[in-house]
Parts: C-alpha cells; sequence; structure tokens
C-alpha cells in the first residue's frame, strides 16, 4: 500500500482527489493539508510514502517545502500535481529533488500511474510538458527561458523597492511598458499580484542571479 498526504491550497480539489484515490487498490490517503508548514509537521509524523505537492501554499509554499525536504534527505516521494505547464517550475522543482510534475488536468488513471511510478522511484513528467529543454539529472544554470530579461530585469527592481515609476526611469521606458512586463511575468509564474511574482521569482532562485548582476548598474538617489 502507497501511503499519500495530499498537499495543496484548494480544499475542493483536495477533497475530489481523496475521493478519486479511494478507488485505488493499492493507495491510501493518509493526511491533506492547504498549508506548507502544516505539510513539513504532517511529513515528518505520519512518514507518506508520497506526497502530492501543489505549488501554491498557504503559508510556505510548495517549491520551498520540496528544497526543505531535500535538504533534510525526507525519504518521501515528491510528485507535483499542479495547473501549471511552465518549464520554469519544471526545472526548478527537479533541481530540488521531486520525482515527477504532473498537470492537474491529467486522469484518475494518470494520476494514479504516476503515483505508483514515482513510488519506484521513477521520474514522472507530465506529456503535454515539452521535454527537450528539461534535464532532470543536469538541470541548466541559465536563467528560466520562459521569462524574458526584462521581465527579470524590472522584477528585480521591483524586488529593490522601486515603483513601476522609478523601474521606468531607470530603464528610459514608459510606465505603461513596465506595467506590461510585470504582467506579462505574472502570468508566466502563474502569480496573483506582484508580491507573490516576487515571492515565486525569488524562490525559483531567479531573482538573486538578476540582482547580482545588476546590482552596481543602475544607481539609487
Amino acid at each position: 500500500m502507497i501511503h499519500v498526504l495530499l498537499v495543496d491550497e484548494c480544499t475542493l480539489f483536495r477533497e475530489g482527489t481523496r475521493a478519486l484515490l479511494a478507488s485505488a487498490s493499492n493507495v491510501k490517503v493518509i493526511g491533506d493539508t492547504g498549508r506548507g508548514e502544516e505539510a513539513l509537521a504532517m511529513i515528518e509524523a505520519l512518514n507518506p510514502d508520497v506526497v502530492l505537492l501543489g505549488i501554491r501554499l498557504e503559508g510556505v509554499g510548495g517549491i520551498e517545502v520540496a528544497r526543505h525536504l531535500n535538504r533534510n534527505h525526507s525519504l518521501a516521494k515528491v510528485l507535483i500535481l499542479t495547473a501549471y505547464p511552465y518549464e520554469t517550475y519544471v526545472r526548478a522543482l527537479f533541481a530540488v529533488g521531486v520525482h515527477g510534475y504532473l498537470l492537474k488536468k491529467a486522469s484518475g488513471a494518470e494520476l494514479i500511474a504516476a503515483i505508483s511510478a514515482v513510488y519506484r522511484g521513477e521520474q514522472v513528467v507530465s506529456p503535454d510538458i515539452t521535454h527537450n529543454r528539461v534535464n532532470a539529472a543536469h538541470p541548466s544554470d541559465d536563467a528560466p527561458r520562459d521569462l524574458s530579461a526584462r521581465e527579470l530585469e524590472i522584477l528585480s527592481l521591483i524586488q529593490d523597492g522601486a515603483s513601476n515609476k522609478e523601474v521606468a526611469q531607470a530603464l528610459d521606458i514608459g510606465v505603461r511598458t513596465v506595467e506590461s512586463y510585470l504582467s506579462n511575468a505574472m502570468t508566466k509564474l502563474g502569480a496573483r499580484s506582484r508580491v507573490e511574482a516576487l515571492n515565486l521569482a525569488t524562490e525559483l532562485g531567479v531573482l538573486g542571479r538578476q540582482r547580482n548582476a545588476r546590482a552596481s548598474a543602475v544607481p539609487w538617489t
């Protein structure tokens, strides 16, 4: 029997997934939560075989949960279950040791098969995601290609405390152009606000690299 912990911010989704997995003869859901901090505590207490992990959670996000488990050599296999088909997330999450990345539009049979596969130690990537730029064993050191250099630049400046107007002045572009780039970046990150976009980009390790590259290039007065 494969013991599964279900972690997703949406209560309705957790209830539906729990009901679906109840039909599987080899899977048992031993708990569920929508909070990252609680997920970490439950993993330690319940020792699940597989953690079905969403990216968006209350409190600590899914990327940080996965990173924590990797750092602490958790024996639980992590299968990301998300609506985001972005290679940015795939590369970042495989780099911190997850075993699978499945989109929420997968069928029940595909989900059960993916759980069984990661439990056996296999890697799973949703067939809807392009494979040719994803290397789980040797993740790329490049900045994620889903976000353009200009989008990364603008996020970096905003993280440093700049307003849209100040970003526009620093980069010699219009405020509406800044807003357009920021909106595109939020869409690619699956963020609902600029704060969430900054948090997700930081968890992905994107802003650290970009800020180092520009730290001495933009004068602030």
